[in-house]
């Protein structure tokens, strides 16, 4: 936390500011956050310290260097980092003493120290301390060739400033050219310890990337917390799901779902299996984990301890205080998982790897839930197994069906004038009336010998079908997008926002309006059957537009339309060509009901009464009408259930509590204009 310091200090520094040249600031004020850390700044210093490059788990490699200037020149203990990310050719070497000049680096908070990280705009100039003047001379003679070419050379302002700068600073606390020599030697000896749990061993000290999956409990001066990174070790503590008493489980049971004895509370909630480290802190490092971690935190650990803990069976993880020479302190990070563009590779693995467990986790219980209930059985599987010759020739049947209809479908098509500017995938599916896609599927099965008819509550099927739009929900086009807050799946390039992985406990409490905003596309289509010779009882079926089929359709993204106007507009012109003046239509009529609400309110009579001339008769009704005038498109539908609330225990179809509800979404679809 920055503290003011004493006005003679301020007034030092004052004096020290107006030598500094235009756009540059002081290491105090960076270090003392009177910046505020984010911020890109220029600063100058002489160098004291030097890491050599070291490859990243990127393509880029990594250096760090050490500086100060006049500001802190009276505190020889402190110093500004600046660590480098860039290509091996294009990192700078200085030695010590040498004055590095940056411009455009960005400063950070890392491990509760303010430093300052690279940017692919940060340029870095070195001038050889060896070849700069005395003031008022230019140092422009001293500085070093740019490492890459497009970097700009700096002005005479701040070649006049290193002058100055070198001349006036005490260099008692540069080290001398053996011992800096000495210290980035060392550096090069840096060996990576990093390990997934998977791969850890008795008496090994590694660097992992871990989830912490339960509380951290402070005990006597300890912390203890769980933690895993979601792969496997069989020398880890085994976790089953529901269960009361230890085992060792069985072949084929990874996650311990079947197995039903343990030593473990049944307030463990996962991972399951062999995938969770107990690890114990000490000192600093517990002080830390007890105030600032908590469960759902991704953490990086250094130097962890691992060996077989009190009951000789199980591995266990220590994190006690480096006291030598070389400790860097604390040995835990928080790691942020809402920059995508920084985040290390490593981490993005295991939040991969958390994902896929919990989709496999729900997958098993929903098996073993069905297992313990008596379902399925080797008489079901001998006639399913029977089944699908007859069923291969019938898919055989349909295709030469469809075969044949093709050019008879294509002329049809021609003739109802589709939209041209609306494109969908899979054009050698047949077309399917509405009222054949929202028609219930009846399943005959065989129960206690007899064979019983059954109406599905939904059915898994992808359709192609010619089609308009005659309404839409939200009523209004700036609801057309909605909010979330971020997780730590967002970075994940394959993850979806309606993936199953994600959980709903948030739901009803006020944690869901905490955190960044994320904004996702939610509206829904009301698709009428285009054919009118293809028209049946029901011809008209709402079809969910989601996030992902949404920037198909529209080749936009999501955002707050309430405060980005401009955009609303764009979104209006491509909805035009889906459908045509069917939101001036809408809100023609959205307007009148409330014309007539407000007419009953004040107790008036319709404007039908007094009667008055036919010329007029559109006045008389009050409803000058505006026909829906659009185009029919050919478009994709999916079919598919979803679980909701159930109140009566009849109705629960899907689980305790839930039933299967129907619903259609657009899939495959894009406006092309």
């Amino acid at each position: 936390m920055w503290k003011p310091s004493s006005s003679a200090a301020r007034s030092r520094n004052s004096n020290r500011q107006r030598s500094l040249p235009p756009g540059y600031v002081s290491i105090r004020d960076v270090l003392e956050e009177s910046i505020p850390v984010g911020r890109f700044v220029n600063v100058a210093g002489l160098v004291k310290d030097r890491r050599a490059p070291m490859q990243t788990n990127r393509t880029d490699w990594k250096s760090a260097l050490t500086i100060y200037d006049k500001s802190i020149e009276d505190d020889p203990d402190r110093g500004l980092l600046l660590n480098i990310f860039r290509a091996q050719s294009e990192m700078p070497e200085p030695d010590a003493g040498d004055i590095v000049v940056v411009v455009a680096a960005k400063i950070q908070s890392y491990r509760g120290e303010v430093s300052l990280i690279t940017h692919r705009s940060t340029v870095i100039h070195v001038y050889s301390s060896n070849k700069i003047p005395k003031p008022p001379k230019s140092a422009k003679q001293a500085l070093q060739a740019p490492l890459r070419p497009a970097d700009r050379p700096p002005g005479d302002e701040v070649h006049e400033y290193v002058s100055r700068l070198y001349d006036s600073i005490d260099k008692g606390i540069v080290p001398d050219a053996a011992d800096f020599s000495m210290q980035v030697e060392q550096s090069r000896n840096y060996k990576d310890k990093f390990r997934l749990l998977s791969e850890v061993g008795d008496s090994q000290f590694c660097d992992v990337i871990v989830n912490v999956v339960r509380d951290p409990f402070d005990q006597n001066g300890t912390t203890t917390l769980w933690v895993s990174d979601y792969t496997e070790n069989e020398h880890f503590h085994k976790f089953s799901w529901n269960s009361t008493e230890i085992s060792d489980g069985q072949d084929g049971d990874p996650y311990g779902y079947t197995t039903m004895k343990s030593a473990v509370s049944n307030n463990w909630s996962g991972p399951y299996g062999k995938r969770s480290l107990q690890v114990t802190c000490f000192g600093l490092h517990a002080e830390f984990v007890n105030q600032e971690v908590k469960a759902g935190n991704w953490i990086q650990l250094r130097n962890l301890h691992v060996k077989y803990g009190r009951n000789g069976n199980n591995l266990e993880g220590f994190l006690r205080e480096d006291r030598t020479a070389f400790s860097s302190g604390l040995q835990v990070d928080i790691l942020a998982t809402d920059d995508p563009d920084n985040v290390d590779d490593r981490l993005k693995e295991a939040i991969r790897r958390k994902r896929d467990y919990e989709k496999v986790k729900k997958k098993q219980q929903k098996n073993f839930v069905a297992n313990e209930a008596g379902k399925g059985g080797s008489k079901r599987k001998a006639e399913d197994q029977g089944k699908i010759n007859s069923k291969t020739r019938r898919a055989h049947e349909r295709a030469k069906i469809y075969k044949d209809v093709e050019e008879q479908e294509r002329e049809n098509e021609a003739k109802l004038g589709l939209n041209e500017l609306i494109k969908c995938e899979n054009l050698g599916q047949p077309i399917v009336a509405v009222y054949s896609i929202v028609e219930p599927i009846p399943w005959t099965t065989t129960v206690n010998g007899h064979e019983v008819t059954l109406t599905l509550p939904f059915t898994s099927a992808k359709y192609r079908a010619n089609v308009r739009v005659v309404d839409f929900r939200p009523h209004k086009l700036v609801d057309f997008t909605t909010w979330r807050k971020t997780t730590e799946y967002d970075m994940l390039s394959d993850h979806s926002s309606c993936s199953d992985s994600e959980s709903d406990d948030d739901t009803g409490t006020l944690a869901r309006y905490t955190g960044e905003k994320i904004w996702e596309w939610r509206f829904a289509l009301l698709l009428e059957e285009a054919n009118p010779k293809r028209k049946g009882e029901c011809d008209r079926l709402w079809a969910v537009v989601d996030n992902t089929e949404a920037q198909l359709l529209l080749g936009l993204d999501a955002l707050d339309l309430r405060a980005n106007p401009d955009d609303l507009d764009k979104l209006r012109e491509k909805l035009r060509h889906l459908w045509g003046n069917l939101e001036e239509c809408k809100q023609r009529e959205l307007q009148r009901e409330v014309t007539n609400k407000q007419r009953i309110t004040a107790h008036q009579p319709p404007p039908s009464s007094p009667p008055r001339p036919s010329s007029s008769n559109q006045a008389q009704t009050g409803k000058t009408e505006l026909a829906v005038s659009n185009k029919p498109f050919a478009c994709c539908i999916r079919q598919y259930g979803i679980e909701v609330p159930e109140k009566d225990p009849k109705k629960a179809n899907a689980s305790k509590g839930k039933r299967w509800e129907r619903i259609f979404g657009l899939f495959g679809t894009k406006i092309s204009s």
